[in-house]
């Protein structure tokens, strides 16, 4: 599993803030913090779920709304893997950050949010 560290620039101070507060529960997201309009993430991400960096990469506006971003991946992380924190299940109709996986186009190709019920089953909320 590779590591990702994205540095993005937000339109402003509390759209950032509000990017971090929106993936802070993200299972794939090991840190991630606004430093004024900057946005700093590191991501763990799976081989098959690389497009969703790759997408954010060329399109950050339409990904993350952040004016651009600066990608770095590394496939040996300094840190141990076996640390980063296992998502907790949740059992609602929309992913940790909001989104609704179940409108996306790439669902097909997506294993999905692992914090997700499986896709299909009824879920009650968090």
């Amino acid at each position: 599993m590779a590591a990702t560290l994205l540095v993005g620039e937000a339109p402003s101070t509390e759209f950032a803030a509000r990017v971090a507060e929106q993936y802070k529960d993200c299972p794939h997201v090991h840190f991630i913090a606004a430093f004024g309009a900057m946005l700093v993430a590191v991501w763990y991400l799976p081989d098959e779920k690389r497009w969703w960096l790759d997408l954010v990469a060329e399109h950050p506006q339409v990904s993350l709304g952040l004016r651009r971003v600066a990608l770095y991946r590394t496939e040996r992380p300094g840190y141990p893997l076996a640390q980063v924190r296992q998502a907790e299940p949740w059992n609602g109709p929309l992913a940790p950050c909001g989104s609704d996986c179940r409108s996306c186009d790439r669902l097909d190709a997506c294993p999905g949010c692992p914090a997700l019920a499986p896709l299909g089953r009824e879920t009650s909320g968090p």
